[in-house]
């Protein structure tokens, strides 16, 4: 393995609406808004030392021909992001609260701790868990 020296990951989403999608990460799940671009619009996040970066979908990027697609099938998307949390009854009660879309209700697996699966505007899900 070549020797890397990362200093933190993340992930690029593709989305529909950059700003309902940085409302959402920003207003719901607590993601601090590290920079904002207009053209094209494009959002920099950041929670727990990890990266999230939201493109509006449909831009070329200057370096290279990939264009990024929100999913077209909210029911389908390719990828989900998954934030580890102390609690995840309080955080299920907070997220009810504000109005959250959920998958399905809090589980509780037989190895132990909690999880819940909210869905974001462009059916990206983001599965909260507590570990045991």
């Amino acid at each position: 393995m070549a020797a890397i020296d990362v200093t933190r990951a993340g992930a690029i989403l593709a989305v529909a609406d950059a700003e309902r999608s940085l409302a959402f990460y920003r207003d719901l799940l607590g993601f601090r808004v590290d920079a904002t671009f207009d053209d094209p619009p494009y959002a920099i996040l950041s929670l727990a030392g990890t990266r999230l970066s939201l493109a509006e979908q449909g831009h070329r990027s200057p370096d290279h021909d990939v264009v990024l697609a929100a999913p077209a099938d909210p029911t389908r998307p390719a990828a989900m992001l998954v934030l580890e949390v102390a609690d995840a009854r309080a955080a299920h009660a907070a997220l009810e609260a504000a109005g959250a879309d959920f998958v399905a209700p809090l589980f509780s697996p037989p190895w132990g701790g909690h999880r819940f699966f909210v869905r974001d505007p462009d059916g990206f899900l983001v599965e909260l868990e507590e570990l045991a």
